[in-house]
């Protein structure tokens, strides 16, 4: 049923690497590297040299008359890569490596067989992986680069084993690392950072390719044999592939211990989260009408596609991959790069989650923006007299205070404290403190004599949100609808764009919808869409 199942993939280009069970069509574990049933045998083994490894491929009979050259050199590179790591000490079982198919999707992990709830997948030693330690870094460059980021860091160690070519111990897991990842704001123009249209987000893309730029000038400088030759764009392209593929690991018990490192196998579980449904998308991306509610929520969430979660860091200095859930044959392998908003994802990992409803939108710097916006917007609330105005500020900041220690008892307490911007999120939620801020200074003089908010308070403070977020929309030059049906948006009408063209695309347009369900949900009946949304 597998040799059946797999001809058919083939077929439609699916081709994957075993990790753990032979079949003649794959390049797989050889049989005497493999544990019973559960694992493979950590025993060393000699990585083959070209030569040798195109004998064992003759001898496996692994070539595929269907398969062209570039598809036989990336089933061979597989093949040495998953040696590699068994020889280095990895152990897997149930997983498959999923070969790029010619779709735009690069490689992944899938199961191939099926695996049970809480079933370990892969377990990896730390140290088999490109580390952020010291070792590995040109003595002569360590003063300079002890002051780097990690991104940084990393980034010349993966330059410097590159350089090494087939002499880097890494060589066949570096083979098989992308140059760069063209998602990545790192390597788009500076029309395509723009293009983002979101202050913040336009202003965090700018000021990482500054920060990136000012290290290639400082390391050219000070510690040129840390780059191992890299000119600025070798530089931007491995700290965009590091940014995207480190793990960030903490030591098992107390959690002192945090430790970054390129993770062989680990880095091709591709993302898996939280999401909404397309039915929760906005009408004016389904074609509706501008201002008719979604067909679905966006909030709770419907659905999520993880399966896999990875361990804090053992004594033993391994990493444990298990599943969180059965999963079935070929069901690929996804893990969550965590609950993130898409800012996060567009600048680390170069790519942004086409429905999440982790993703927010910055509506107010601080508090006192907020104040200064409903002041300036609201001039019969607070251009009365100087008496009710420190009455109605007075008590909007102490709405503050309150919620921020309701919080304080919870696991958002300290994001709270860290995050001093007022958001709104998918489905029309919003920061408790903005509400409350609007409300309280709505209700003035009578929270300082003690009374509750009034419900009439509240529904103000949502409609106030709703205009400040209808007014963000209207500063963006694109409206939903053309951000998705533009050639950015990846049309098959539409010629090829850059990829730094599509990913802004597809970011803008999720921040649009955030702002529109933020109308919709709590404008009512007072405030509409701007018809350009």
């Amino acid at each position: 049923t597998d040799k059946r199942h797999f001809r058919q993939r083939r077929a439609m280009m699916a081709a994957r690497c075993s990790l753990n069970v032979a079949r003649p069509a794959r390049v797989s574990l050889p049989a005497s590297s493999r544990r019973r049933a559960d694992g493979v045998r950590s025993r060393t083994r000699r990585v083959p040299r070209a030569a040798e490894a195109d004998a064992k491929a003759a001898e496996a009979n692994v070539a595929v008359e269907d398969e062209d050259d570039d598809e036989l050199a990336e089933r061979k590179a597989v093949s040495e890569l998953v040696g590699w790591c068994v020889s280095k000490g990895a152990q897997g079982s149930g997983l498959s490596v999923l070969l790029p198919d010619g779709s735009g999707r690069g490689r992944g992990l899938e199961a191939s067989r099926d695996i049970e709830n809480g079933e370990p997948v892969l377990r990896l030693p730390l140290e088999m992986g490109i580390c952020d330690y010291q070792d590995g870094h040109p003595a002569e460059a360590w003063e300079v680069m002890s002051n780097a980021p990690w991104g940084v860091r990393l980034a010349c160690r993966l330059l410097q084993e590159r350089a090494k070519g087939e002499d880097s111990d890494y060589a066949p897991y570096i083979a098989l690392i992308p140059e760069s990842v063209p998602g990545s704001p790192l390597m788009w123009t500076d029309d395509e950072v723009a293009s983002l249209q979101y202050p913040p987000a336009v202003a965090e893309a700018r000021e990482m390719r500054d920060a990136v730029d000012t290290w290639f000038g400082k390391l050219s400088t000070a510690a040129p044999v840390a780059l191992a030759g890299a000119n600025l764009d070798a530089f931007k392209s491995a700290v965009s592939v590091v940014h995207s593929r480190t793990y960030g690991v903490a030591s098992s018990g107390t959690g002192e211990g945090y430790f970054r490192a390129l993770l062989p196998l680990a880095d091709l579980l591709n993302h898996g989260g939280d999401e909404y449904p397309e039915s929760a998308s906005s009408p004016a991306n389904r074609g509706g009408k501008a201002n008719e509610s979604p067909e679905s929520p966006k909030w709770p969430p419907a659905g999520c596609s993880d399966n896999i979660a990875w361990s804090e860091l053992s004594d033993e200095g391994v990493i444990e991959f298990a599943a969180t859930r059965a999963i079935e044959p070929h069901e690929e392998a996804a893990m969550s790069y965590g609950e993130r908003s898409n800012d996060h994802f567009l600048v680390y990992y170069g790519f942004v989650p086409p429905r999440n409803p982790h993703d927010d939108v910055v509506v107010f710097a601080d508090v006192d923006h907020a104040l200064s916006w409903h002041m300036v917007f609201h001039p019969e609330l607070w251009d009365v007299d100087e008496a009710e105005t420190r009455v109605r500020e007075a008590a909007a900041r102490a709405a503050v205070r309150e919620v921020e220690r309701a919080l304080d008892e919870t696991t958002d307490g300290a994001l709270v404290k860290s995050e001093p911007r007022l958001k709104v999120l998918p489905g029309g939620r919003c920061d408790a403190r903005l509400v409350s801020a609007f409300a309280a200074a709505y209700a003035g003089t009578e929270v300082e004599r003690g009374a509750p908010v009034a419900a009439v308070d509240v529904e103000s403070a949502h409609a106030d949100i709703a205009r400040r977020c209808a007014e963000l929309l209207r500063a963006m030059p694109t409206t939903l609808a053309e951000d998705v049906g533009t050639p950015a948006a990846g049309g098959e009408s539409f010629p090829p764009v850059s990829e730094g063209a599509r990913v802004a695309a597809a970011y803008r347009a999720h921040k649009k919808e955030v702002l529109i369900d933020a109308v919709l949900a709590l404008g009512g009946e007072a405030v509409k869409l701007p018809d350009d949304a």
